[in-house]
């Protein structure tokens, strides 16, 4: 089973739905009814991490 935090590019509905069942990128969806938007943006992290000492 593939995780939802692979490299691999997800349709973009499917992309911003909180749920984890995505379809890839070269599937056409016009509409989903289970898609559910996310209430938050999410930020990419931080590129390197912060040094705490």
């Amino acid at each position: 089973m593939k995780n939802a935090s692979s490299p691999e590019k997800f349709n973009p509905l499917c992309e911003k739905c909180v749920r984890s069942c995505r379809q890839p990128f070269g599937s056409k969806l016009l509409e989903c009814p289970r898609f559910l938007p996310r209430p938050f943006k999410l930020s990419p992290p931080p590129a390197k991490q912060l040094d705490l000492f």
